[in-house]
């Protein structure tokens, strides 16, 4: 209480000189702090110069920068918007980029897509070739968050109690009961002026694993002068690999050491030799791995044939050396690729990413890994991920640990890092279903031979039905057949493409805040519509092919859609195509795993059959526009673009 009590004294004294400063002496305060990369003491300056000229452009922006440094994304969006108001004739792709991200770490992804397509439409695409693809990727990152924010895997997520406090926790790894973690702790740092920045260092420490009781510093492999985290063990438990990085602001080096244990015992770290620890570069995260009965080492590093930031690199170990080290091409990143975990028993290599589509910050990942092998990256969802940043996954048994800024203890809620304990919430037992007889339905329902729905049936009558767009005139334009060689994903991927320019047509001839509700209604639409589509065929597919693989004989039914711009037979030829482009993706999808179930057997059936019923315009909304000349209404706005599909209403199980 009395250490405390003297902690306020000080910082109110240090708030009144700052107060009493010059606007010289605390702008050179504020550059001082800013070369030391010290941007906690830099937002006090930026007060204190606020109070004295709260409209100073530079000031403000600086202030923004500090803010987003510190993670203090809610008084960063107000400052920005504070910015827009007062010099709305300064704006530049640079703050309204800076808009896109802090409103993406608020989570309002809406917000976000519309000031990152007001940045793209200042960047030139050749000259801007770094920054257009990052805006791009951000783009395409809110798109993706925004169709999986309201998905939730069934999971608790609870801070390991005893640990939390005003600075930051990571978690490295698991021994027996013991969770091995690094803090950044101070336990004297108050000086004249308050608090001494340099005091603070990370240290690696043990607790338990489910409340953070006994907290231990592991002392024999901490260090007075560098900082220490990152720990992993061999699958055998008796080598400790961990990072240890100097202090300097502008020059921070990490080089991977390795430690003995023995009967909770470390001996004192030796330095890890090889192709490894080049000073020049950085090599922290280390994570264990035992592939094909081999030892290897994940790391994260700034190598030189890295694509960008951190990437993830694996290296075989060789009693205290590593050799054979390469990069993990298919999931590293032109930005920071870090945190790799290795779970032995199911080959997973779980790791954190800034670049991948995600929620915001930094989301976890998984890969099933194999050496000279590319495989499928999945993100872990939520409540893994959050806007915020999330990162080093930690997998025990069926718990994950995670460290996050989300929701953290300190004033600015997403200054510093926690750790978290994820379990699989326990299922509750359901109760029987009883069966009852449905009277006949125009919908075609699911009703399998058994009289027993199973749980991918019902799965599989939630995803139903499923909406397919496509653009004008698309699949084969002006043609008069009704079957395509088109495959469905092609002419997705091109209808993506065309989302700025159904913007720059639909709110052609519209100014300010209409203009803006346009092309954001059209950006929902690529979202809500599109985009959603081929997420629900797609898991629609992958239930399916389960059903099939255990013997069940499954029916598709099917309807094609067109806007009313040509005549009604031309539109029925039309959705045919659609419809044909569709079944292409079904045969080709995932290397062909249904074509098998396509082909006729011996007495004429197969197990996967297809009803379609084209309805042309007859269905279309009589407010769609018909009038060739007017491309806005009859072809790029939203109420156009919802017609021309192709669904599917539902199936039989024969």
């Amino acid at each position: 209480m009395f250490r405390l009590f003297i902690i306020i004294v000080f910082l109110h004294l240090y708030t009144m000189n700052i107060a009493q400063t010059s606007k010289r002496e605390l702008n050179y305060l504020l550059k001082q702090n800013l070369e030391q990369e010290d941007y906690f003491e830099a937002a006090k300056y930026c007060d204190s110069l606020m109070q004295k000229d709260s409209i100073n452009y530079t000031v403000l922006e600086t202030y923004v920068n500090i803010l987003i440094e510190i993670k203090d994304f809610k008084k960063a969006d107000i400052l920005l918007n504070k910015i827009c108001a007062l010099h709305n004739d300064n704006l530049n792709y640079n703050l309204l980029f800076k808009l896109g991200v802090v409103n993406q770490q608020l989570g309002k992804y809406e917000e976000s897509l519309n000031f990152f397509n007001r940045t793209l439409r200042l960047l030139d695409k050749k000259s801007d070739k770094n920054i257009y693809a990052k805006v791009e990727q951000h783009i395409r990152s809110c798109i993706w968050a925004n169709e999986n924010c309201k998905d939730s895997l069934d999971y608790s997520t609870q801070k390991i109690k005893g640990v939390t406090n005003g600075d930051s926790e990571f978690g490295h790894t698991v021994i027996g009961s013991k969770l091995i973690i690094s803090t950044l702790r101070c336990d004297n740092c108050i000086d004249s002026l308050g608090f001494n920045k340099e005091g603070y260092t990370n240290k690696i420490y043990t607790v338990s694993k489910e409340n953070g009781s006994e907290l231990k510093e592991v002392k024999t492999i901490n260090s007075s002068t560098n900082n220490t985290a990152n720990g992993t063990f061999s699958l055998d438990k008796k080598k400790f690999y961990f990072s240890s990085c100097n202090n300097f602001s502008h020059n921070k080096k990490c080089k991977l050491l390795v430690s003995n244990y023995k009967n909770g015992e470390w001996s004192i770290p030796d330095t890890l030799n090889g192709e490894i620890n080049d000073s020049n570069f950085t090599y922290t995260m280390p994570s264990y791995a035992k592939i094909q009965g081999k030892d290897y080492l994940f790391f994260s590093s700034d190598a030189k044939n890295s694509i960008g930031g951190l990437d993830i690199y694996i290296g075989m170990i060789n009693q205290n050396s590593i050799k054979e080290i390469k990069p993990i091409k298919y999931i590293n990143s032109t930005e920071n690729d870090i945190t790799p975990f290795f779970d032995n028993e199911n080959s997973t290599l779980y790791f954190a990413s800034s670049w991948l589509n995600g929620y915001g910050g930094y989301d976890i990942f998984k890969t099933t890994f194999a050496p000279n092998k590319s495989n499928k990256i999945e993100n872990l969802g939520l409540p893994f991920n959050s806007s915020n940043n999330d990162l080093y996954p930690i997998k025990d048994s069926l718990n994950y640990y995670i460290t996050s800024n989300r929701n953290h203890i300190s004033e600015n809620k997403t200054c510093c890092n926690d750790i978290y304990l994820l379990k699989p919430k326990e299922k509750q037992i359901e109760k029987p279903i009883i069966l009852q007889k449905k009277e006949e339905q125009t919908v075609p329902i699911s009703v399998n031979s058994n009289n027993k729905p199973s749980k991918n049936i019902e799965k599989l009558e939630q995803i139903i039905p499923i909406s397919l767009y496509f653009h004008n005139d698309i699949p084969n334009p002006k043609s008069t057949d009704s079957i395509t060689k088109k495959n469905y994903l092609e002419t997705f991927e091109e209808y993506i493409q065309l989302l700025p320019t159904y913007q720059s047509n639909y709110s052609a001839g519209l100014q300010n805040d209409k203009k803006i509700n346009a092309e954001l209604e059209i950006q929902t639409f690529f979202i809500d519509n599109i985009q959603k589509g081929k997420e629900d065929l797609d898991k629609f597919l992958d239930i399916l092919i389960l059903e099939l693989k255990k013997g069940e004989h499954f029916e598709l039914i099917f309807k094609g859609y067109a806007s009313p711009l040509a005549k009604n037979d031309y539109n029925k030829l039309l959705s045919k195509r659609r419809i044909s482009a569709v079944k292409n993706y079904i045969s080709f999808y995932k290397n062909g795993v249904f074509l098998n179930y396509l082909i006729a057997d011996k007495n004429g059936g197969t197990s996967l059959s297809y009803k379609e019923e084209s309805f042309g315009e007859y269905l279309t909304d009589i407010l769609v526009s018909d009038n060739p000349n007017d491309k806005k209404n009859s072809i790029f706005s939203k109420k156009a673009a919802l017609e021309r599909k192709v669904q599917i209403i539902g199936f039989k199980i024969k």
